[in-house]
């Protein structure tokens, strides 16, 4: 078994594709990240990390990635190889602050963490993944657009509140980062009597998937389901460009499970994330 780590996202596409487009739902994290730095669009100085693991005849065993200004994912690993996984990342990313994976992964990986560089974990948050079945249409008042150059910092101001309420750890967006999606058409505004009142955005599509989020309505302006509209909205407008649609949510936030499966989204799987503590 040998590890390979590199800050080329095309490089990483091109030793593990085969892998990663078994499952392209189940690695849709990883992919929009790849796709992200590969497009210049993750927005920072600081390089991505993308990690693959060999068999001895080249097959790839495992995936994991550290993106800039993020923690660390995993993606699918073989049996026995979580360990290496989490030795060899300690040593070029030891500051990470956090490890999101299927809850097997992330919690043999924290467990390793732990023991190499002295430091505790906790639970952050669990997400659960949907992918989008017959997609249901509801009313609300209003009406989508995209968002442009000038709703810039409202747009980072609600991805920021939105990390704070969900405890998504301490690596937020850049300004630079929205700007550059703003400017590729991903993210959108739904608008009630001239005013913005709900966000959402999509990923940049990867083998044939795209997910949406962030997806963030004030706490003034909810109950009204400007959400639940805008990201119907946004999953047709990618169905009609044949790309299948998903998303992630907080199981133990009963109000956007119930939301999505109304609109037709049905769970897939659930992940888990840890935060190091120092």
């Amino acid at each position: 078994m040998r590890i390979e780590i590199t800050t080329d996202p095309v490089q990483f596409r091109s030793r593990t594709e085969a892998f990663l487009v078994r499952d392209p739902l189940r690695h849709t994290v990883i992919t929009t990240g790849t796709a992200n730095a590969a497009g210049g669009l993750d927005g920072s100085n600081e390089p991505s990390r993308f990690l693959s693991v060999h068999a001895e005849d080249d097959t790839v065993l495992g995936v994991a990635m550290r993106s800039a200004g993020h923690d660390l994912y995993l993606g699918d690993i073989a049996e026995g190889c979580v360990d290496t996984v989490a030795d060899a990342l300690a040593e070029v990313v030891p500051d990470a602050g956090g490890v999101e994976g299927a809850p097997e992964h992330a919690t043999r990986f924290s467990d390793r963490w732990s023991a190499l560089l002295g430091v505790g974990y906790r639970h952050s948050y669990t997400s659960r993944l949907y992918r989008l079945g017959t997609l249901r249409v509801p009313d609300a008042a209003g009406s989508p657009r995209r968002a442009v150059e000038s709703d810039t910092e409202l747009c980072l101001a609600w991805a920021e509140a939105m990390r704070v309420e969900l405890d998504m750890g301490p690596n937020g967006w850049t300004a630079t980062q929205i700007g550059k999606r703003i400017a590729a058409g991903r993210w959108w505004l739904w608008e009630h009597e001239g005013r913005p009142v709900s966000l959402a955005a999509h990923q940049v599509p990867g083998y044939g998937w795209s997910r949406i989020g962030p997806v963030y309505t004030p706490p003034a302006d909810r109950g009204h389901g400007y959400a639940s509209i805008l990201t119907a909205h946004v999953a047709h407008t990618l169905r009609t460009k044949g790309v299948n649609v998903c998303l992630f949510a907080d199981p133990a936030d009963p109000t956007p499970n119930k939301i999505y499966q109304a609109i037709g989204f049905e769970p897939v799987r659930e992940f888990v994330r840890y935060a190091f503590t120092r």
